[in-house]
């Protein structure tokens, strides 16, 4: 039987929560060796990001490495609907204890590449985050000329991810062996 989405985040929050603080900095840190030569070969250097949110992927190293580039990350604007709006750093506490821009003025952000953090995807490109709705109701307004890359461990690699109407897969994954493209 398969996980419902409730049972899929509790499973991987504590699996992700359980990995040691060392080897969560060791893989956050093969991702962002990959991420950095993934968007070297492409020319990418306008980045949607996100700051690590308890035990998410750490990229903050990939942040500071890469002045020349730029980031942007997410702000909750609206719970109900949903919505985010992307801006650079600074960045202060915001919703729920996130870090989020100051200065937030884009609804979609200016970017090439959008990372995506979740807690489980599959090979379809499915996700489950946190619950929010905020990632999907983004990928709604997405255009074909942003890449849309799923950034999470190998552990978090599931079968299947239940999917719902509203659902958008992400088209890329990136975990600490390997940048994938799922569309193939």
């Amino acid at each position: 039987m398969m996980d419902s989405k409730p049972e899929l985040r509790k499973r991987l929050r504590a699996l992700r929560g359980d990995i040691a603080e060392e080897e969560h900095q060791r893989r956050s840190a093969l991702i962002r060796h990959s991420l950095e030569q993934f968007c070297v070969s492409r020319r990418i250097h306008r980045i949607a990001a996100f700051w690590p949110f308890k035990s998410e992927v750490d990229l903050r190293g990939m942040y500071s490495a890469r002045q020349d580039w730029n980031f942007y990350f997410p702000k909750v604007v609206s719970t109900s609907p949903p919505r985010l709006a992307w801006g650079m750093e600074p960045l202060e506490p915001g919703f729920s204890g996130l870090m989020e821009p100051r200065f937030a003025p884009h609804f979609t952000p200016p970017a090439q590449l959008l990372l995506v953090p979740g807690l489980a995807f599959d090979d379809r490109g499915y996700r489950v985050g946190y619950g929010g709705g905020f990632y999907d109701a983004l990928l709604e307004h997405v255009g074909p000329d942003m890449m849309v890359m799923g950034v999470g461990f190998e552990s978090q690699l599931v079968d299947h991810v239940p999917e719902d109407p509203h659902d958008i897969p992400v088209d890329w994954l990136c975990t600490e062996k390997r940048i994938r493209d799922l569309r193939e």
